[in-house]
Formats: C-alpha cells, structure tokens, sequence
C-alpha cells in the first residue's frame, strides 16, 4: 500500500486527514498526549503510530528518521501537528512565542527536512502544510500564532521551488476556523466552522490530481467567513 504519513493524527483535522486516508494507504502518525495515542492504536491497530512531541527538534528528527529507515518510499507527508495559544506581543510570556514557533513551524521543517533524502531519491509525492488564514493576516490576539504560521507559509513556498526538479509537489492549505478542540466553549453554533471531514475530502482531492498537477496554495473558510 501506499504511504501516507500524518502529524498530529490522534484528534481533530489531523485524525479526520488519517482516517479518511486509511481507506487506501498505510498510516504513519503521532500525537503527543499519551492517553489519546493509545486510545488511537487501540481504534486503529494496522497505523504505525509513535508518541512523539514535534515541538522538541530532537522528536521531530526521530520520527524522520523512523520513518525514513522504515518506508523505503512515501507517498505523502502531511504536516498538521500544531496548536493555538492566544497572546499579544507587547504582554505575552517569551515561552508562548517560542512554543508557538516550535510546533507550528519548527515541526513541520525539521520532519520534511528529514524526509527529503526519500522525496528526492523518489523523484514523486506530495507534502501537504496545514497553514492557517492566520497565515495571511494578523490576529490581535494571536500575534505568536499568527506569526508561525506566516512562517509556515513562506516555508511551503521556499519548499515548493526547491522541489520542483524532483517532481515533488507542496501544497500551503490555509484553514479558516475548523471544528477542533481549539474552539472549545465557544459561542459560536457548529455550522459556523469547517467540519473536519471536509478537510479531509479536499486533501483527498489533492492527493489524486494527476502528478502533471498540483495545487500550491488554497484557501478554505466556514460559508459565512472569518470567526
């Protein structure tokens, strides 16, 4: 079977990604909350699934090198781990701007960067980057936030011309407010966000263009806009 690898798989859009991939790939995925990693291996025994905190460069580098001694090929690298923590710069601690930088953007570099030798060697596949409309726009709330994830950006761009003689596709998916832990207790009914699944559906699409296509950078908002 083919390959797919999912960073944070064990909830949210990154298992909703994993589930609807399984249907037709081999999965290999983390998360970094123990109790929902076992519980995952314990829904889906057949994903290859490690406990791993992305944001730590030295777990990221692991999981790569897992994966890159493991799977000879892949198909497609997913890079979803992230997280949201709200903050202004002019107040909010040092730490949140590190962690916010570590495992929206540090993450994602440090597992491609490691999975390059196997793209390139390849010459084929995908890598998808869950980005952020935050990607493009600030947040008065979410400077750190918001500032990892224009780095995520600029990271899929960079990506993407490098990876051009190898025939290696990257792809920037920007996310407006998507149904996820992130938006717990808020006000807001569920039809005002993106469900998960529906994520899901469109990296299906992408991943199945003919490899003459790709889809470099594409933006998906709730039908009613920005929360």
């Amino acid at each position: 079977m083919p390959v797919a690898v999912v960073t944070g798989c064990t909830r949210g859009i990154g298992y909703a990604i994993a589930t609807r991939l399984s249907e037709r790939y081999t999965i290999v995925g983390c998360g970094s909350t123990p109790a929902l990693v076992e519980e995952t291996r314990r829904k889906h025994p057949t994903w290859d699934l490690h406990l791993r905190d992305l944001s730590q460069k030295s777990e990221a580098q692991a999981f790569a090198a897992h994966i890159r001694t493991t799977y000879p090929q892949i198909d497609v690298l997913i890079n979803n781990a992230g997280r949201f923590m709200a903050g202004q710069i002019a107040d909010e601690p040092d730490e949140l701007y590190e962690q916010m930088l570590a495992i929206n953007l540090h993450s994602a570099y440090f597992v491609t960067k490691g999975l390059l030798p196997v793209f390139m060697a390849q010459r084929r596949g995908l890598i998808i980057n869950i980005a952020s409309v935050a990607s493009l726009m600030a947040y008065p709330n979410g400077s750190a936030y918001s500032i990892a994830k224009a780095g995520l950006l600029s990271f899929s761009r960079n990506l993407r011309e490098q990876l051009k003689p190898y025939h290696v596709g990257v792809t920037a998916l920007l996310l407006g407010a998507t149904r996820t832990r992130s938006w717990e207790g808020t006000p807001h009914p569920p039809e005002r966000f993106i469900p998960p699944e529906a994520v899901a559906e469109l990296i299906w699409s992408i991943i199945h263009l003919p490899p003459q296509a790709v889809v470099e950078e594409i933006l998906m908002r709730p039908m009613l806009g920005d929360i």
